[in-house]
């Protein structure tokens, strides 16, 4: 139940140059240029295959680009010497950033709660506090995956091949295992429940809020500042 194999299939999180990706980032570029006013050095943060590390070099910023997933960082700099990109990728843990204290501007965490676990996300917004700079903004996008999960259990059809057959929740919801399915094949991947309500008691011991956007009726857009 690996993310390698749902990240390998969805051009949306792997590949840069899809339509699918082409879409994520034009959802969130006029965001990002609204509330990253001032150049600087950002963070992105489980940069995946690195679609938003590029946009924001492309847009002046100096980045840099971490994940823990060595197979997605490989395709992030093949990406990057396609194009000649300075952005750097580093393989690391965002529960323990490798960065010192007020190292950066910004930090982006672009669809990437369902890789934790509560104690682990603690960890990962408490790292983002320490590494930014007093004044430093924390962008964050998410998925309600919580109020997700009943339009999931109607088959969603997903990317341009697969559809969702089972989804499989704990008894309190708290992970859910959800099997993708194809002509060819089916497989399935665990993921982490979080709602909007959790998330943002989470960040509340951390961050300050200082914006919201939502996206569509699962998805938010919002903007933290350090309480620091």
């Amino acid at each position: 139940m690996s993310f390698e194999k749902y990240y390998s299939v969805f051009k949306a999180y792997s590949d840069v140059y899809s339509d699918e990706y082409k879409r994520r980032i034009e959802t969130l570029e006029p965001l990002l240029l609204k509330y990253m006013p001032q150049k600087g050095r950002v963070l992105d943060l489980a940069c995946g295959a690195g679609g938003f590390s590029f946009l924001l070099e492309d847009l002046g910023f100096q980045v840099v680009g971490l994940d823990s997933s060595e197979s997605m960082l490989e395709r992030a700099k093949e990406f990057a010497k396609d194009r000649r990109s300075k952005v750097e990728f580093i393989k690391g843990d965002a529960r323990n950033l490798p960065f010192d204290e007020n190292s950066f501007d910004y930090v982006l965490l672009i669809d990437s709660l369902i890789h934790f676990e509560p104690g682990e996300l603690n960890a990962v917004f408490k790292e983002i506090g320490r590494v930014l700079k007093p004044g430093g903004r924390f962008v964050i996008q998410f998925t309600d995956l919580r109020e997700l999960l009943p339009v999931l259990m109607n088959g969603q059809v997903v990317g341009a091949e697969y559809w969702i057959s089972k989804v499989l929740t704990d008894p309190d919801e708290k992970t859910v295992v959800i099997e993708f399915q194809s002509e060819k094949e089916s497989f399935r991947v665990r993921f982490n429940v979080w709602g909007k309500t959790a998330v943002e008691l989470l960040a509340k011991l951390y961050f300050r809020r200082i914006a919201e956007e939502r996206l569509n009726e699962h998805s938010y857009f919002q903007v933290y500042v350090p309480k620091k």
